[in-house]
Parts: C-alpha cells; sequence; structure tokens
C-alpha cells in the first residue's frame, strides 16, 4: 500500500488535484467494503455518496499520503479540499487525516479551515473523524493553547461545530488527565444542549474524565444530581448508565442522590426511567 499511495502522490499537481483524487478514489475502491456503512442511518446515505471501506484502510492511504503534505501544506490544500467536497465518506476520512498533519505544521491556517469544513458535516462520523484525526492532534499537543480556542466552537449554532469540539475535550484527560477538571467545567456548558448528538459526545466526555480520575467526576455529578431540565437529565444518567463498569464502584455512593432524585415530584415519566435506569447500573 506504501508504494501505491506513495507513487499516486508522487505524481500529484495541485493545480490537476481532481487526477489524484481520482486515483485515490480508484485505489481504496479496490477493497471491499465492510459492515460499516450499517452504523449509518440510511437517510445520511443519501446525503453523502459510501462505499463502505473499512476505516482501517482508509487511515492507512490516508497516514502514507500525508507524509508528503505535511511538507508541502498550502499544495496539498486543493487535494483535501476536494477529496473533502467531492469523495463522499471514502474522501473525507482520508482528507482530515491529511488535515490532521498539515495542522501540525500551519496550526492558524487550517483549524480555521476545519471549522468551516465541519459546518459541513453530514454524519456523526463525519464529526467525529474530524474531531479525532483533524483537529485533535494540535490541541493533544499543545492544550494549554488551543483549548481557549476551542471554546466558542462549543457555542457555535451549528450541532457538528459543537459535538466536534466536545469530542476533543473529552479526549484531552487521556493525554494528559490534570486538563479532567477543565474538561469537565467546559461539558458542564453543554449538558442541556438541544441536539441528541451533541448530549451524546457531552455523556461521553465526562465518561473519559472519569477514566483520568474518577474521583472528580463523582464529586462532578453529586454537584450536579438533580438536574432540572430533560436534557440535562439524560446526560447526567447516560454517564452511569455507559460508564465503564470497572469504574462502577467508585460511584456508589451517588446512589442515595439518584435514589431521591428518583422520589422526587413533578418528573417527566421519561426522566424518571432514565433515572431508574442509572440507579440499576450503579446496583449492578
Amino acid at each position: 500500500m506504501e508504494d501505491k499511495v506513495a507513487s499516486i502522490s508522487g505524481n500529484y499537481v495541485p493545480s490537476k488535484a481532481g487526477f489524484t483524487a481520482q486515483a485515490l478514489r480508484k485505489y481504496w475502491r479496490s477493497f471491499a467494503p465492510n459492515k460499516g456503512m450499517n452504523l449509518i442511518k440510511a437517510e445520511q446515505r443519501r446525503t453523502i455518496d459510501a462505499a463502505g471501506i473499512p476505516i482501517p484502510v482508509l487511515k492507512a492511504i490516508g497516514d502514507e499520503l500525508a507524509r508528503a503534505a505535511r511538507k508541502d501544506v498550502r499544495g496539498f490544500l486543493p487535494l483535501a479540499q476536494l477529496l473533502w467536497d467531492e469523495h463522499g465518506r471514502e474522501g473525507r476520512v482520508i482528507a482530515l487525516i491529511v488535515l490532521g498533519a498539515m495542522e501540525l505544521v500551519e496550526p492558524e491556517h487550517i483549524v480555521p479551515l476545519l471549522k468551516d469544513l465541519c459546518k459541513r458535516c453530514a454524519t456523526w462520523e463525519d464529526a467525529d473523524r474530524l474531531a479525532m484525526d483533524a483537529l485533535e492532534p494540535i490541541v493533544r499537543k499543545h492544550p494549554e493553547r488551543w483549548l481557549d480556542d476551542l471554546e466558542p466552537w462549543l457555542k457555535d449554532k451549528n450541532k457538528w461545530v459543537r459535538r466536534a469540539a466536545i469530542t476533543v475535550v473529552a479526549r484531552i484527560p487521556m493525554k494528559h488527565p490534570a486538563y479532567a477538571g477543565r474538561c469537565l467545567q467546559l461539558a458542564e456548558r453543554m449538558l442541556s444542549d438541544s441536539e441528541t448528538d451533541v448530549r451524546r459526545a457531552v455523556s461521553f466526555a465526562i465518561r473519559l474524565c472519569a477514566k483520568a480520575d474518577a474521583g472528580l467526576v463523582s464529586a462532578f455529578l453529586k454537584k450536579l444530581v438533580p438536574a432540572s431540565d430533560q436534557a440535562a437529565v439524560w446526560v447526567l444518567c447516560d454517564v452511569i448508565r455507559s460508564l465503564d463498569r470497572k469504574l462502577i464502584p467508585q460511584f456508589s455512593t451517588l446512589l442515595p442522590r439518584y435514589q431521591k432524585w428518583s422520589d422526587a415530584p413533578g418528573l417527566s415519566s421519561t426522566d424518571r426511567r432514565s433515572i431508574e435506569s442509572a440507579m440499576r447500573a450503579l446496583q449492578a
């Protein structure tokens, strides 16, 4: 694979990016698709062309292409943008890996471009891959510099921009456990987000922080339970339901709070079911 992709990228000319994009497309289409397409809703598949090529294959192609792209950021931008704009799911996955490599070389130029691309995401996979492969590398490398720049993303009116940002925030404590508290503060602002796609990422963020510092997250939940609105109720219960089972004993002291919360008057039936499901997880 390395030789094939190197051969394609070696013939790349920015003014003829379309030829290189087509050569890459022909190559990735030579691999058999997998069942990953089942994760993408039918209406989303109608929005973006998707062949279902396995992510490891696309990442290998993207990694090899990135070797050349990081040496000529401006020159490879037309190819990355073309892959994103016109070559469907597979082109987007590869483009984001390439952009992640270029971002480490010219972050001031690439990060704003990523925000514009994020507004054109068609699926949760688009947003998550943009977060992990394109945006995360520079934030993970210099969190003290780039976490501040992510805060406007968390307030953006586009749900995919918000999801991408909180996904990056979620993953920072994996590399930098000392940032768990800061990341929890950012996640707290989004507990009541109106979009389910964003709330799922907020729950994910809190759970990853728990892997870095379970005691901190337990105290965080203790402070917030009970929540007053349905969106926050869902997040605070989903955190417990989806928590790594190995961590549950460290959260068992929260059970009385969730029990008391479930008995509170005025809860909707939906909220009560969410709380009861969290209690069952804590009792397991």
